[in-house]
């Protein structure tokens, strides 16, 4: 086999493997399904992407990493936001429980 199929089954073992993780340590129901949700995202656009590295002509292969690369960037800034904000909303109710049992 090629050395281009052996890398492109790591990556698809890698991804499988970081889905798992990313899900298993979800610390709340909402956090876990707004992962999986992402994960999904994830996995088809990275499918797309291959499709087009596959099957597109280099010149409008080059043209087209550029935006893909940006919006990959952002794409993953937003998740990774939205998911510590998750997190953050889900501390703040703990929280507030924590001080009415207090007083």
């Amino acid at each position: 086999m090629k050395f281009e199929t052996y890398l492109l089954l790591a990556l698809v073992l890698f991804g499988v493997w970081k889905t798992h993780r990313s899900v298993q340590r979800s610390q709340t129901a909402q956090e876990r399904y707004f992962t999986m949700r992402a994960s999904i995202f994830s996995w088809l656009v990275g499918f797309v992407v291959l499709a087009g590295v596959l099957f597109l002509p280099f010149r409008v292969l080059v043209l087209l990493l550029v935006p893909v690369a940006f919006g990959g960037l952002s794409v993953v800034k937003f998740l990774r936001d939205a998911r510590e904000r998750l997190r953050r909303e889900n501390e703040e109710r703990v929280d507030i429980d924590r001080m009415k049992r207090v007083n």
